[in-house]
């Protein structure tokens, strides 16, 4: 590949300009010539506004156009629209095949996706999929898993090699036994954890995840209304949810700790089991040897206050505040940290 020394930068020009170069691209690549009425029936606008857009690429040095001609791209255009065109298939085959998304969703998304994301998610978004893809380590049939059982809630018993694993969602005896995943319905007032799924109707679903429940945000009952509503405070805002809704969200719930633990009347639990926003107090710490002194070295002594403020979408690490410091901690650190939640 030869290199261009000066690169033009997607989401330099606007998305408007960045779509005309794609539309040009693709019907040289189809018709090997573009035309002004071409590419107003594809953007679907007048060709009045086609003109103006092809005098502001032509003075941007991209396309080789005059009034009544031919549009062509120059070699600087061509390059610039052709990593346009390539990201927009990149993301809407990653849509589609991966997430399973209608193709016409996938398309529209695409399109708005192309001009902003920045080449380190697009990188990371591509290592994803050589991971899933050719990583011998991971199974055979973790796509169709994803498509036929985790998206569809297949009813076929015989989908799943482990009904331990893919049943865990359907039978309410195993998610508190195994993983400590509960509906939110049969939690108690001033219970909190973190979202782990949403299960329903799709439109439901959809409601949900447009108002911000998304895995793995905290939640906490504030309060459970006679109607068998729940006031909740979901990452620092209140929400209301009809009993219809708490019994479509599971919450993988914070275990508080050992009542052994607690003493003088503390209320004491592991500083990993907070949720963002709540401070604390460290009482005491529970790891041994050289993990226990790392925890002091970073300022986790007796009495010393803190609040947790955010948590990585996969729960760890964990980032706190600890008198004015911030610190990034792996859970299986700070489960080793006791402490009190302050206002307890």
């Amino acid at each position: 590949m030869t290199p261009d020394n000066n690169p033009k930068m997607i989401g330099s020009l606007t998305e408007s300009l960045e779509d005309y170069l794609e539309i040009i691209y693709q019907l040289v690549q189809t018709n090997k010539v573009a035309r002004v009425r071409d590419i107003a029936k594809a953007k679907d606008v007048k060709t009045s506004s086609v003109t103006s857009a092809l005098n502001r690429l032509a003075k941007e040095g991209l396309v080789d156009y005059r009034a009544r001609e031919y549009v062509d791209l120059t070699d600087t255009g061509r390059e610039f629209a052709f990593r346009i065109y390539q990201r927009h298939l990149f993301l809407k085959r990653f849509l589609v095949d991966l997430l399973q998304v209608d193709e016409e969703t996938a398309e529209q998304d695409a399109c708005s996706l192309e001009h902003s994301i920045s080449v380190t998610t697009l990188e990371r978004i591509a290592s994803f999929i050589e991971f899933i893809s050719y990583c011998p380590r991971v199974g055979e049939t973790l796509l169709s898993d994803f498509r036929t059982c985790w998206l569809k809630g297949t009813q076929d018993p015989d989908q799943c090699k482990d009904t331990e694993k893919c049943g865990i969602w359907k039978q309410q005896n195993m998610l508190s036994a195994k993983l400590g995943i509960m509906r939110l319905s049969e939690l108690e007032q001033g219970a909190s954890g973190h979202i782990a799924r949403i299960i329903g109707p799709d439109a439901q679903r959809k409601s949900l995840i447009r108002h911000g429940f998304l895995p793995p945000t905290s939640i906490q009952i504030r309060t459970i209304l006679k109607d068998g509503s729940f006031n909740v405070t979901v990452s620092g805002e209140e929400k209301t949810l009809s009993p219809d809704e708490t019994e479509m969200v599971y919450v993988w719930v914070s275990k508080e700790h050992d009542p052994q633990l607690s003493r003088n009347g503390f209320h004491t639990i592991n500083l990993s089991d907070l949720t963002p926003g709540e401070s604390f107090q460290v009482k005491r710490l529970t790891a041994k040897g050289e993990i226990r002194q790392r925890l002091m070295d970073m300022g986790l002594v007796k009495g010393a206050g803190g609040k947790m403020l955010r948590e990585a979408l996969l729960k760890d690490p964990i980032e706190v505040e600890i008198d004015g410091y911030l610190l990034s901690l792996r859970r299986a650190e700070a489960a080793d940290v006791i402490v009190e939640k302050s206002g307890v």
